[in-house]
C-alpha cells in the first residue's frame, strides 16, 4: 500500500505531496497599469524594472524543489536586472567578424545599463516563459495536450539554460575563468573568434571551455530572437 496523501489547503493555496495548486495568480502576473508607465525615462524605467523583478523574484519556489537551482535562479536574475549588458553579448553573436575593429563593441560596452531602453516587449514575453515554466498540466489530450507540451518545453530550456550558468559558476571558482570574462566582456564570444596566435599561453588553455560557453550563449541569443524574449 502506498503512504497516504495528505492535502493542505490555505487562503493560498492547496498543497499535496506532488503538487502546490495557488489559488491567486495576481501578484505573479503584470498589473494593468503598465501599459501606462512611462518606460523611456529614468524614474519610469526603475518603476517597470521593479514590477519585473519582483515577479520574477516570486515564481523563484516554483522554480525547483532543489535550493541549489533556486540559488542560481535568483542570482542569474540579479545579473541580469543589474550587469548584464545583452546589447553588447547579442553584438557579439551576429557581428563575429567586425571584431578587429571593435569600435561599436567598446561603444555598447561603455553605455551605462540605465541608459539603455527597457526592453518591456521582451521583458513580458520572458515573464510568460518563466511562469510557464512553472506550470503544469499532464501530457494528455484530455488536459489540452499541445498547452502542456509547451509549458514542457519551457520548463527544459530553463533547466538547461539554468544548468549552464551553474557551470559558469563553478567556472569561476574551480577552473580558474572569472565571472567578469564570461557574462560582463564576454571573452568567450569574442575568443571563439579571435585567432589563437593573439592569446597568451593561459588564455590558450580556456578555449574548449569558452567554446562549450560561446555555442550556448549564441543559441540562447538566437532562441531569444526567435521568441521575442530575453532569456
Amino acid at each position: 500500500m502506498g503512504k497516504p496523501s495528505v492535502t493542505v489547503t490555505t487562503a493560498k493555496a492547496i498543497i499535496n505531496s506532488e503538487y502546490t495548486l495557488i489559488k491567486s495568480h495576481s501578484k505573479y502576473k503584470l498589473p494593468a497599469h503598465l501599459v501606462k508607465l512611462d518606460a523611456s525615462t529614468s524614474e519610469g524605467r526603475i518603476t517597470v524594472a521593479k514590477l519585473f523583478y519582483r515577479r520574477f523574484m516570486r515564481l523563484m519556489p516554483f522554480v525547483s524543489n532543489v535550493k541549489m537551482v533556486r540559488d542560481t535562479y535568483r542570482d542569474y536574475l540579479r545579473y541580469k536586472f543589474i550587469r548584464e549588458n545583452y546589447e553588447l553579448k547579442r553584438y557579439l553573436v551576429f557581428n563575429p567578424t567586425e571584431l578587429g575593429s571593435k569600435n561599436n563593441a567598446e561603444l555598447i560596452s561603455s553605455t551605462e545599463c540605465g541608459d539603455k531602453p527597457l526592453p518591456v516587449q521582451e521583458m513580458q514575453r520572458t515573464l510568460e516563459f518563466v511562469l510557464k515554466s512553472c506550470s503544469y498540466l499532464p501530457e494528455t489530450k484530455d488536459q489540452k495536450w499541445d498547452i502542456a507540451r509547451d509549458n514542457t518545453y519551457c520548463r527544459q530550456i530553463l533547466k538547461n539554460l539554468l544548468t549552464m550558468q551553474y557551470e559558469k559558476y563553478r567556472s569561476d571558482r574551480h577552473r580558474g575563468v572569472g565571472h567578469d570574462e564570461l557574462d560582463v566582456k564576454f571573452s568567450h564570444l569574442r575568443t571563439t573568434f579571435d585567432p589563437l596566435t593573439k592569446l597568451n599561453k593561459g588564455d590558450k588553455k580556456k578555449i574548449p571551455l569558452f567554446k562549450v560557453f560561446s555555442d550556448f550563449d549564441t543559441t540562447l541569443v538566437y532562441l531569444n530572437e526567435s521568441l521575442g524574449t530575453r532569456l
